[in-house]
Formats: C-alpha cells, structure tokens, sequence
C-alpha cells in the first residue's frame, strides 16, 4: 500500500477544523456588524464546506466531473469569506454592493487585488498572492458549464501505468474510479483548506488558527512540492482531464 502524501495527512489533520475556526471568526464579526451584510461571508464559508464535502463524496464515488463543478463553487465563495474578514469599513460596502448585483466577483477580487493581496506575501512558489489567487480561479473557470473540457473528466482509466495511446484506447465514458483524475481533484481540495488558512492566518484574530501556524505553512510547502502539480506553469494546464506521465514516471509522492 502507498504511504499517504505529507499534504493529505495535513489535510486531514487541518481542513475541517480550520473551517470550524473560519466560522467562529466570521461568527464574531457578523455580531459585531450589519447582521444583513455579516450574514454573507458566514453563508458562503457554510456553502464552501457543503460544497467541498460533496465534492469528496462525488469524487469517491467515480463522479470526477461533478467533483470539479463543485470545485468552482467552493473558489467562488472564497472572495467573500476573504472580503468579510477585512474591517468592516472595507467589506461592507462591497458586500452591500455583491447583494444588490452591482458587483461581480470579478470586481470584488479587483478591490482586494488593489487594497489587501499586496499584504498577503506569496502562494505556493515566488508568486504573489494575486498572481496565484488569479490562476486558482482561472483553472476552475472553464467548469462553470458543461463543455467538451468538462466531459473529459467523466471517462475513467482505471490502470495509470498506461502509455499515452493505451491509455486513450482504454478510456470509459460509463464513468468508474479513476484513481489519477480522483488524486489531482483530492489534491485541489486540499490546495482548497490551505487558501482557507493562509486567510485566516493572515487575518490574524484567531489564536486557534494562529497556533497552527507553523503546520499551515508546511503544508502550503507539501502541496507546492506534489508531483501532481505542474510547478509554475499556467494553472489552466492543472486542471485539464487528461495528464500523462513519462514511462516509470509515478504520481504518487515519495
């Protein structure tokens, strides 16, 4: 049996006590603010967790393109998780002006862009923030709809040790585990919880959160280091169906 990957023991450590905290942080600051407006970041932090953990479920059951749908509905909700942990002076008039449809998330992540990501230092290599919060969003972008990008990741292959034309030659649209496109959809879910953190941690009012510093960053340091991830290249390319590895060559982390 494969040795479990250093990101997916801290991803199983962190992820859902990190939302728990996320929600305690929000909960406050919804307490102390417009509860109209302080009612949105703790909804779309609520639809984030429901979003990933159907996400997994669908993903465990062979369902790889519904799994990636759901993918973009939990980065989605990240721009206003991140908007309602800034003072309220800043979050309340976007989040007012996302209610009444004045704003897309688009905008709203232009604001951040322009006002708070300078302080949030880098991703997951040299990159800043908006240069890896961009490209996150870019890669799920293309599952908003079902498209001939998005059919992909319904066929399965069940052995990964195939070369290129095996492997095409043995694709099943009647769907099925495949266990490379559920390990790169598992792995987004974790990049998913560590986004979580680094917010909160950056944030900086949740000594739960704080006290996990150390194993948040070491984390981000895990997921950057995964085979499964094309380093630096166009995030676009992560998230495509299909990936082949040279012939030897293993997905799986040492």
């Amino acid at each position: 049996m494969t040795a479990k990957p250093k990101w997916l023991i801290l991803t199983d450590e962190l992820l859902w006590p990190l939302v728990g905290m996320g929600l305690n942080s929000l909960n406050f600051i919804w307490a102390s603010s417009n509860p109209d407006l302080g009612s949105i970041p703790y909804a779309s932090l609520l639809h984030f967790a429901h979003s990933l953990e159907t996400s997994m479920v669908t993903n465990e059951a062979g369902k790889h393109s519904v799994a990636i749908c759901l993918l973009r509905q939990c980065v989605e909700t990240v721009t206003l998780i991140d908007i309602g942990l800034q003072e309220t002076t800043f979050s309340e008039p976007l989040l007012a002006s996302w209610k009444a449809g004045k704003k897309s998330h688009g905008e709203l992540r232009a604001k951040l862009e322009e006002n708070i990501w300078p302080n949030y230092g880098t991703g997951f290599w040299d990159e800043n923030w908006t240069e890896y919060f961009r490209n996150f969003a870019g890669a799920v972008q293309p599952y908003a709809h079902y498209t001939q990008g998005l059919m992909g990741w319904q066929f399965s292959v069940v052995d990964t040790n195939l070369s290129k034309s095996q492997y095409l030659a043995s694709l099943d649209l009647l769907g099925g585990y495949d266990p490379l496109k559920a390990s790169r959809i598992t792995l987004f879910h974790s990049i998913l919880g560590w986004t979580l953190g680094r917010l909160l941690l950056t944030h900086g009012k949740n000594q739960d959160v704080l006290d996990r510093e150390d194993k948040i960053l070491d984390w981000g340091k895990s997921l950057a280091s995964s085979k499964l991830l094309f380093h630096k290249e166009n995030w676009g390319v992560q998230l495509l169906a299909d990936v082949f590895f040279k012939s030897g060559a293993s997905y799986f982390d040492s």
